[in-house]
């Protein structure tokens, strides 16, 4: 195997390949099916993540880099790998059945020493091809897709020294899949623009600086022009390159590196919205700090720069980092492999406008993890991993079992109370789940309340009524309800029930009628006077009268007084007054009480045989005889009319 006369380190003697894997561990690459561009929404709270035990995969010596992509049109996932050390790509077949398992792996002549893949349509056939960086020949090779998944003899295209990543976007707008290959030896980028029309060929490349070791790129729109621009993580100046791609008529070119300080030794960079502020963000795994690097893209008018990097840690010697929704929560996170801990690290994002990120949590993977990849590989919509262990010379494949957030736990069900109707009263729970974003809704003997009168917080952990009336009495429950989120759907819990109990605080104190008014028969141009007289307990309240006339409510005036008082009295009454009835209305607090109707009867002279039949002769009889007197008033009526 051929040497370089350049290190991967700032040493400048010969080196090996061999020692190659010691020093400079793993590349990255990050394209096409490998970069995630997230433009992940506010997350509401965090789901739970977890993945399966590795499922380990053998392929070819010392694999460097996976790739994702539809090899045989069956719609399931497949990987390729670039395996450095016997010089070709395997590729593992999806088995289907949406288990996530793989077919034996079968494998590609490619260039020498093949360090990273990438998947692009380039002849426009509409099946996947192959992109594969040759550390060893200096140059790319492209293995066309035949049908049924497996690939042509690989066509070489030269790059510059050391191509150590490569990565796949539409620099110049013609529909053509192109070529960025990050050269680690010649300390820049290579384009190579693809042939239109021209059967997945592609011309000479046309190289762009970048800074010290590149190791990894990446391609995003970072200034909002609707233009790829590139992305590189330099190992050896660690440091991040932004080449941000020029407009027509100069399309597929790209403007002079503007660097941002990373982490040390930063060999893997992938592209994400962080921040959920629709501009691109940058995360760089830094191999010899032991962290990720989160560069938060600038908003327009600054757009295509980036804030100074804030760090998080990961494992032993991170090499390889990628953006996935891990837990379903809207929210991008981070995967990283790291090589010298033997795992994949996983960073959930926070969410929100911080651009932050939890602390790390670690799943095994194989022997030396280098580079990994994200995709649905057991169709349950769930992202999961495949990471390529350079020293146990297989794919590692994680399965995402994030089996959602437990349903809302209620830690404090609903009181059962009793109150007096008009006094304040209020039920409540206290609940929590999947980050305190839940819902409520109070149902009323199992109907669910609304908002209204003297209600409200129906849709709040405690209702409140204000005051409690007696229609309240009822038995509640709430049903609290968590998001739709974590690929399981909203989930609702329901409190046992709590009584509200409304009593009348009335019972017993009305008022109580204890005189009657009387029937009057009086002369017109007489006063008439009604009386009554009623009770009432002390907390009933004092006693309010209202006297009525054929039901219809007096007041003073006239003839009229004491309409509001125990006694009423008219004077003088009138003809009109005949044959009418009067009642009062005796209130207090609690209710009201009403006596019996009294009638009047006003005449201008009084007829014996009436009053007689009315039991009242003894006014003009009072001696019990007839005597001269009363023959005389027995005329006098006859002569007016009796």
């Amino acid at each position: 195997m051929n040497t370089k006369d350049q290190s991967l380190t700032n040493v400048s003697t010969t080196m090996t390949f061999g020692s190659v894997f010691t020093v400079a561990k793993a590349p990255r690459w990050l394209a096409a099916f490998g970069l995630l561009l997230a433009t992940g929404m506010p997350a509401l709270a965090q789901c739970p993540p977890a993945f399966a035990a590795a499922a380990n995969y053998a392929i070819g010596a010392t694999p460097y880099s996976v790739a994702v992509g539809d090899f045989n049109a069956d719609g399931r996932p497949d990987l390729a790998v670039a395996n450095f050390g016997t010089n070709n790509v395997s590729i593992l077949l999806s088995s289907g059945g949406g288990g996530g398992t793989f077919l034996p792996a079968v494998n590609y002549v490619s260039g020498d020493a093949p360090i990273s893949v990438a998947v692009g349509d380039f002849n426009a056939d509409g099946r996947p091809d192959l992109a594969v960086a040759n550390f060893g020949s200096d140059n790319v090779s492209i293995l066309l897709g035949n049908l049924g998944g497996t690939f042509q003899s690989p066509v070489n295209y030269a790059a510059g020294l050391g191509p150590f990543s490569i990565a796949v976007g539409d620099f110049n707008a013609d529909g053509q899949p192109d070529l960025a290959v990050a050269n680690g030896f010649s300390d820049d980028i290579s384009i190579l623009l693809g042939n239109i029309g021209g059967g997945g060929t592609f011309p000479a490349p046309v190289n762009y600086a970048a800074g010290i070791g590149p190791s990894s790129v990446a391609v995003g729109d970072f200034n909002a022009d609707g233009r790829p621009d590139l992305a590189v993580a330099n190992r050896l100046s660690n440091n991040v390159s932004i080449l941000l791609g020029n407009a027509p008529p100069n399309a597929g070119t790209f403007l002079p590196a503007v660097n941002y300080t990373a982490g040390m030794f930063p060999f893997s960079v992938a592209v994400g919205d962080f921040n959920a502020d629709g501009q691109p963000d940058l995360a760089v795994a830094n191999r010899n700090c032991n962290n990720v690097s989160i560069l938060l893209g600038n908003p327009s008018p600054s757009a295509g720069t980036f804030q100074a990097a804030v760090n998080y840690a990961a494992g032993t010697t991170p090499t390889s980092v990628a953006v996935g929704d891990f837990n379903a929560d809207g929210q991008p996170d981070l995967a990283v492999a790291n090589q010298n801990s033997n795992d994949v690290s996983i960073l959930l994002g926070n969410g929100g406008a911080g651009g932050t990120f939890q602390v790390a949590v670690n799943y095994a993977a194989g022997i030396g993890p280098l580079f990994i990849v994200t995709g649905a590989f057991n169709a349950d919509g769930r992202p999961d991993l495949a990471v390529a262990n350079l020293l146990s010379d297989n794919v590692s494949v994680l399965l995402n079992a994030n089996i959602g957030f437990a349903p809302p736990a209620i830690t404090q069900q609903p009181a059962s109370q009793i109150v007096q109707a008009g006094q304040n009263a209020a039920i409540g729970i206290t609940a929590n789940g999947f980050g305190g974003t839940l819902t409520y809704q109070w149902l009323k003997n199992g109907v669910p309340v609304v908002n209204g009168g003297t209600i409200s917080g129906a849709t709040s952990p405690t209702i409140s009524f204000a005051p409690a009336l007696l229609s309240d009495f009822a038995s509640y429950v709430v049903r609290v309800t968590s998001p739709d989120a974590c690929s399981v759907g909203a989930q609702v819990t329901t409190s046992a029930p709590g009584m509200l109990g409304v009593s009348d605080p009335c019972t017993g104190k009305q008022p109580s009628i204890t005189q009657q008014p009387a029937r009057q028969i009086i002369m017109s141009g007489n006063a008439a006077m009604f009386t009554t007289a009623a009770t009432s307990p002390a907390s009933g309240g004092p006693l309010s009268y209202q006297w009525r006339k054929n039901g219809v409510n007096l007041s003073n005036g006239g003839a009229i007084s004491g309409a509001t008082s125990p006694t009423l009295t008219i004077n003088p009454a009138a003809l009109s007054d005949n044959a009418s009835a009067f009642d009062c209305i005796v209130s207090n607090t609690c209710g009201f009480a009403r006596t019996n109707p009294a009638a009047l009867s006003v005449a201008t002279i009084f007829c014996l045989a009436d009053v007689a039949s009315d039991g009242l002769d003894t006014t003009y009889n009072p001696n019990g005889s007839v005597g001269p007197e009363d023959l005389d008033a027995f005329i006098a009526a006859f002569i007016n009319g009796c």
